[in-house]
């Protein structure tokens, strides 16, 4: 069972306190304004959810970098039995967890427009021409929910945007989410055999936001909130 959490900034708590020594010591080389508060909203929340996901005391987890750079949760000094995927983009941060097993990924992106030029480098043919039909107020939210697909997608794979997207090509439903599934409806993401198969995965429309989780146990049941 994948699960959620999103936290904004103005959730993330004063000081750091929080924070473990290994994270503390990340966060002191961390020299910009922006990038501090980022770096700190996205442990907050991974922090989170894997203690949820857990069931132990935030305090216990530590979120560290692996050599690819992603995010490894870390129970009582020892690597924890889950899944972990973190994104994070204008003020708010979404953290997926998953049992351990196949990798998962995740992206939150904002609702806003993407160029012509943005299309035609990263998208498929068959992405383009569907952003190009859409009638001009629904093309922003298409346009990013395919590009946050791509991302979660190559953070499943663990390669993140080293991959390039435009191979990858993302197919979903664009009716109503079924009842009791918070929102999500399923998509896809196929590759060229020398990456991958077919990866399987979720996204759901905010508002003003799309979130998008690929890879893990992700055919069924939907993610479920958390926290």
């Amino acid at each position: 069972m994948i699960a959620w959490l999103t936290r904004s900034l103005a959730e993330v708590p004063a000081g750091d306190g929080w924070l473990g020594a290994s994270e503390r010591a990340v966060l002191a080389r961390l020299t910009l304004v922006k990038r501090r508060s980022d770096w700190r909203l996205g442990r907050y929340t991974a922090k989170s959810a894997a203690a949820a996901f857990l069931a132990v005391e935030d305090g216990r987890i530590e979120v560290v970098a692996s050599p690819s750079g992603a995010p490894v949760a870390v129970l009582d000094g020892v690597r924890a039995k889950l899944e972990l995927s973190l994104s994070h983009r204008a003020g708010r941060a979404v953290a997926v967890v998953a049992p351990p097993g196949p990798a998962v990924g995740c992206d939150i992106e904002l609702v806003e427009p993407r160029s012509a030029a943005f299309v035609r480098q990263w998208f498929a043919d068959g992405e383009r021409a569907l952003v190009e039909a859409a009638p001009p107020d629904e093309r922003p939210w298409l346009a990013n929910l395919i590009w946050s697909a791509k991302e979660a997608a190559t953070k499943a794979i663990g390669e993140g945007l080293r991959l390039d997207v435009a191979r990858a090509r993302v197919t979903f439903g664009l009716g109503e989410a079924a009842p009791g599934t918070d929102g999500w409806r399923p998509l896809r993401v196929l590759w060229g055999d020398d990456v991958a198969t077919v990866q399987h995965g979720w996204f759901r429309r905010e508002p003003e936001w799309v979130i998008t989780v690929v890879g893990g146990d992700s055919g069924n049941p939907p993610p479920r909130r958390i926290g």
